[in-house]
C-alpha cells in the first residue's frame, strides 16, 4: 500500500507528514549532532537546544537527547503543546539509560595564575559569561564561597554584632578583622525564622556601613546586639582549600587551592539580572498555555538561578497538564522549580498570580537549591514519590543567601522544601496532593502550606529546620480568622516526621532551639492531623495554634527534647478533639 508523503517545513526543519502517522522523533546529540541535519534518525541528529526550540512540534512528537551528553547554557523552552491523548515528550535516547542528558548552568574556566599564597585567579571570557558567574565547581562538585568566619569556626560558623542601634545601618564587632569590607555580603540572624542580606557600602576598624538600616527580634523589633552573622563576597576571606570570590568590576575569580594550579573548574553562567528572575534551566512555557507536555529523564544541573522556572508575566491563560518526572534539579542557585506567573488578562477575567495547574511531578530528585525546593502558585497538581535534600543549607549560600535580597525587613519562608502559595483561591494554591515524596536536610518547613484543600499522605520527612527555627516538619499557615480564612480541608495521613532541630546558630543566646513535627498554625480550619508518625522534635510534636481539625491515631515520641517547652501535642488557643 501506498502513501503520499508531504515535507512540511517547522522552522528550517523540513517535517515529513504520511497519511498513515504525522508524529515524529527528533534526535538531538551535543557531541555528534549537527544542526544542519533533519534530525530524524541517531545518524543524523541535531546539536543544540536552540534548534529544539524552534521546532514547530505537533501532538505526539517526541524530542530525544542523547544520554551522557551536556548542553551548556542553553535553556530548554516548552512552546507547543500536545493533546490529552498524543503529548508531546522530551526524553532520552537509548531508551533506559542511567547518565541522564544534562542541561547545564556552568561553563568551563581556564587560564589559572598564580595571584599570591595559595590563591590563584582567572580572567572570565566575555563569549563565555557574558554577566558573570554565581556558582564555582571542581571536578562537578560545588565549592563555598569564601567566608568569615570560616563554617568550622566556633557558634556555627557566626560572629555576633556588639553594637548597633535599631534600624541603623552600622553594625560593630570587636572580633571583626579591621580591612576594607567594601562591597561584601553581610548575611545575619535577625529573628529566628528569618536571616537578611545586606551589602557593605563602608567600614571603618571594626564597624561596617550597610546599603540599608535592619532591625532585630527579642522582645520587639530592636537592636541586632547579641545576633549572629557572617560575610562572604571579598577577597580577604580566601583561607581554606576551595574557597572562591568573585570581582565583577575587574570580570575575575579567585580560588584558594591547596593542590596547585586549578583544574576542571566550572563557573554557573549568569543569563539574567533583576529584582525578580525566573529564568530556569527548563522554562515550562513561553508565555503561551502550553500544555500536555511530558519532560522525562533529564539532568538540570549548577544553574545560576532556577532549575525549572517560568515566565514572569503571561497574557493569555496559564500553562497546565504537565508532566516532569525522572528529571534529577542538582546544585542551582535559587529555588529546584519556581511556578510563579503574572496573568494580565486570562479569559476568566481575574487577572493575578498562577503557577499552572494538572501538574505531575513525579519521580523527580532536587538536591542543592538555594532558596526554595519547589515553591509557586500551582492548582490541582500532584507531586508523588520526588526527593527534595540539602534545601538552603548554609554552607552552600552565595552571594544571594536565600535569596531574600539587600533590602528585605524580614525573610521568613525562604529556604522552605516545598511552598504551596495562594493568590486567589480561585485559581492558585488550591487541591494540591503531595504523595510519597521524602524531604531530607531542609533549611526551613520541609512543607509550608498556604491553600486549601491540600493533602499529604506518607511523606518522609527528615532534618527540617536544619538552617533557621521556629518552624516544622509540615506547617500550615492561614490568615485572618476562622470564618474568612484561605486555608481550610487539610489532611495531613500517615506521614513519617523525625529529627527536626530548630537550628538557631546565629541566633540571640536567648532564643532556644525551636523545631515542631506538625505545626498548623494562624486561623488553619478544618485540618485532619491522622496517623502521622513524629519523632524527636525540639518542641511540640503537633500543634494546633487558633486552628482547628482532628488529630487521630498519631504516634509522638520525643517531643520537645532538650528544650523548656515539654508538650508531646499542643493545642494552644485551638478547639481540636485528640484521639
Amino acid at each position: 500500500m501506498l502513501f503520499a508523503v508531504l515535507l512540511v517545513l517547522t522552522g528550517t526543519t523540513a517535517r515529513p507528514i504520511s497519511a498513515a502517522s504525522t508524529a515524529v522523533t527528533y534526535y538531538v546529540s551535543s557531541s555528534s549532532g549537527d544542526d544542519n541535519r533533519d534530525g530524524l534518525s541517531e545518524a543524523n541528529a541535531f546539536a543544540t537546544i536552540a534548534k529544539v526550540n524552534g521546532l514547530n512540534l505537533q501532538p505526539g512528537d517526541r524530542v530525544l537527547l542523547k544520554c551522557g551528553d551536556v548542553w551548556r547554557a542553553g535553556q530548554l523552552i516548552l512552546s507547543k503543546s500536545g493533546t490529552a491523548t498524543a503529548p508531546i515528550v522530551f526524553s532520552s535516547y537509548p531508551e533506559g539509560c542511567a547518565n541522564q542528558p544534562s542541561l547545564s548552568g556552568s561553563r568551563p574556566i581556564g587560564g589559572w595564575v598564580l595571584d599570591s599564597g595559595s590563591v590563584y585567579r582567572a580572567d572570565l571570557s566575555m563569549a563565555d559569561f557574558p554577566l558573570g558567574l554565581n556558582q564555582l565547581f571542581r571536578d562537578g562538585q560545588r565549592l563555598t564561597l569564601g567566608r568569615w568566619p570560616n563554617l568550622d569556626a566556633p557558634n556555627g560558623g557566626y560572629s555576633f554584632v556588639d553594637g548597633h542601634s535599631a534600624g541603623g545601618n552600622q553594625i560593630t564587632d570587636d572580633e571583626l578583622p579591621a580591612i576594607d569590607w567594601s562591597g561584601a555580603i553581610v548575611h545575619i540572624k535577625n529573628i529566628r525564622w528569618s536571616m537578611l542580606d545586606r551589602q557593605v557600602t563602608g567600614s571603618s576598624g571594626h564597624t561596617l556601613t550597610l546599603n540599608q538600616g535592619l532591625s532585630c527580634l527579642i522582645s520587639s523589633w530592636a537592636d541586632c546586639v547579641g545576633w549572629g552573622y557572617f560575610i562572604n563576597n571579598h577577597r580577604a576571606t580566601l583561607d581554606q582549600d576551595g574557597e572562591w570570590y568573585y570581582d565583577a568590576t575587574a570580570r575575575r575569580v579567585y580560588l584558594y587551592s591547596a593542590s596547585g594550579t586549578p583544574s576542571n573548574i566550572e563557573g554557573s553562567v549568569i543569563q539574567e539580572q533583576g529584582a525578580t528572575l525566573r529564568h530556569g534551566g527548563l522554562m515550562l512555557s513561553d508565555g503561551s498555555a502550553t500544555a500536555y507536555v511530558v519532560v522525562d529523564n533529564l539532568e538540570i544541573k549548577n544553574w545560576f538561578n532556577h532549575g525549572i522556572g517560568t515566565p514572569g508575566g503571561m497574557n493569555g491563560d496559564i500553562y497546565h497538564h504537565l508532566t516532569v518526572r525522572n528529571v534529577t534539579i542538582k546544585d542551582v542557585d535559587a529555588s529546584g522549580v519556581n511556578l510563579s506567573s503574572w496573568l494580565e488578562r486570562p479569559s476568566n477575567g481575574r487577572k493575578g498570580l498562577r503557577g499552572g495547574d494538572h501538574l505531575v511531578f513525579s519521580q523527580d530528585v532536587i538536591d542543592g537549591a538555594n532558596a526554595f525546593g519547589i515553591t509557586g502558585y500551582f492548582a490541582a497538581s500532584t507531586f508523588e514519590d520526588n526527593t527534595i535534600k540539602n534545601i538552603a543549607l548554609i554552607k552552600n549560600l552565595g552571594q544571594s543567601g536565600m535569596g531574600c535580597g539587600l533590602t528585605s525587613g524580614e525573610c521568613t519562608e525562604n529556604g522552605d522544601g516545598f511552598r504551596i502559595r495562594l493568590y486567589d483561591v480561585r485559581d492558585s494554591g488550591y487541591g494540591n496532593t503531595l504523595r510519597g515524596n521524602r524531604f531530607e536536610k531542609i533549611g526551613y518547613n520541609g512543607v509550608d502550606v498556604f491553600g486549601p484543600q491540600t493533602r499529604l499522605e506518607e511523606n518522609v520527612i527528615t532534618q527540617a529546620c536544619s538552617s533557621k527555627a521556629d518552624c516544622g516538619g509540615v506547617r500550615v499557615f492561614g490568615s485572618d480568622s476562622l470564618a474568612t480564612t484561605t486555608v481550610y480541608d487539610v489532611h495531613l495521613i500517615d506521614n513519617l516526621v523525625v529529627d527536626i532541630p530548630g537550628n538557631v546558630d546565629g541566633c540571640h543566646p536567648s532564643r532556644a532551639a525551636f523545631g515542631l513535627g506538625l505545626y498548623v498554625d494562624n486561623y488553619s480550619r478544618d485540618v485532619e492531623t491522622r496517623g502521622n508518625t513524629v519523632i524527636s522534635t525540639t518542641v511540640s510534636g503537633i500543634l494546633y495554634q487558633r486552628s482547628t481539625g482532628q488529630i487521630v491515631a498519631n504516634t509522638v515520641f520525643n517531643a520537645s527534647s532538650g528544650t523548656a517547652y515539654s508538650a508531646q501535642i499542643d493545642l494552644d488557643g485551638s478547639q481540636t478533639p485528640v484521639s
